[in-house]
């Protein structure tokens, strides 16, 4: 019987188990392929991140749109046409848009529409005024806004709303626009922003009417009549296209805001003239992507520019809305 010499076993010993070497680079292997997968893991959790929020902004912007759009499409209906709209027309922040609240009005009383809208203040400087002597704050019989919190709806104008004041004697006097701060049985308050009208070249007829009211705070939140509708929103810039010479050909001097035109100034434009407005919807991703190294404020109409990078990805809308009620008159 023959036995294993010494190096036979040590030979058995060594085939049974990994050497520390062996172990070592087996670590090092298994630890750049973990490096790798945690690498392309964090790499498609941001791709992830970036197209969700991408997509977020995409779909807040589209239903915004969509309701400025639809307020628009109803500018001037059963009102004068003088107060189918108004802004303020800002350069450093962006536009407060006023368009008259067509839900506030029933197309079966075209008379109470005329007739309720009267008021005995002249008043439309910038400040804070009582526009009384109304007849009542419901337009058309029929109230569209509870006002007292009893259930009830009592007014057709809503605190926290907007309102926009013009001369039914005559339209060429412009507009003024401002915010519903209260509301009593034959008094509407109104802030005024936009303001004031031209000078009266006779008697003055003056006259309020409702107004849908969209304002962007200075966290980047986008209210309607006072309720928040869509947050990172940067900017909302308006235009109009006044036809001036009654040519339905739009010149240049005959868009209002765009920063080639003139200026828009509420209570020097006749809104009788009104046939386009145009606007510009810009909205932010909620958080930065600190990669994105365009992500830059986008600048529209006659803003003006604000410079750097903030990492923030933006989407841009831009509509031109006919007004319809305006136009067909």
């Amino acid at each position: 019987m023959t036995h294993p010499t010494p190096n036979a076993r040590v030979v058995q010993r060594r085939g049974a188990g990994f050497s520390l070497i062996e172990l070592v680079i087996a670590m090092l292997v298994m630890g750049l392929v973990m490096a790798y997968a945690m690498d392309t893991f964090s790499t498609n959790q941001e791709a992830y991140q970036v197209v969700e929020q991408v997509s977020e902004t995409q779909q807040n912007m589209r239903a915004v749109a969509d309701l400025i759009e639809r307020d628009l499409r109803h500018a001037g209906f059963m009102v004068e046409a003088g107060a189918a709209a108004c802004a303020v027309d800002n350069q450093n922040t962006s536009d407060i848009l006023y368009v008259s609240d067509a839900t506030a009005i029933d197309p079966g009383n075209v008379t109470g529409v005329t007739n309720a809208i009267g008021t005995g203040n002249n008043a439309t400087g910038p400040g804070v005024h009582n526009y009384n002597g109304m007849t009542s704050t419901i337009l058309d019989g029929v109230a569209s806004y509870d006002t007292d919190g009893n259930g009830v709806a009592d007014s057709d104008f809503q605190v926290g709303g907007g309102a926009i004041v013009f001369d039914r004697n005559d339209w060429t006097r412009g507009s003024a626009c401002g915010i519903v701060t209260a509301i009593g049985g034959t008094t509407v308050t109104v802030d005024i922003e936009g303001g004031p009208l031209g000078a009266a070249a006779g008697a003055v007829d003056m006259a309020v009417v409702p107004a849908h009211r969209y304002f962007i705070d200075a966290n980047g939140t986008l209210f309607r009549d006072g309720l928040e509708i869509a947050r990172d929103v940067d900017d909302l810039q308006i235009a109009f296209f006044l036809d001036l010479n009654d040519d339905n050909v739009e010149q240049p001097n005959e868009i209002f805001g765009d920063g080639v035109g003139p200026d828009y100034t509420p209570g020097a434009v006749d809104m009788s003239q009104a046939r386009e407005i145009l606007v510009n919807l810009v909205l932010r991703t909620r958080v930065q992507d600190v990669d994105f190294t365009d992500g830059q404020f986008q600048t529209s109409f006659n803003r003006n520019a604000v410079a750097g990078n903030d990492g923030f990805r933006r989407r841009v809308h831009t509509s031109r809305e006919m007004l319809r009620n305006l136009v067909m008159r």
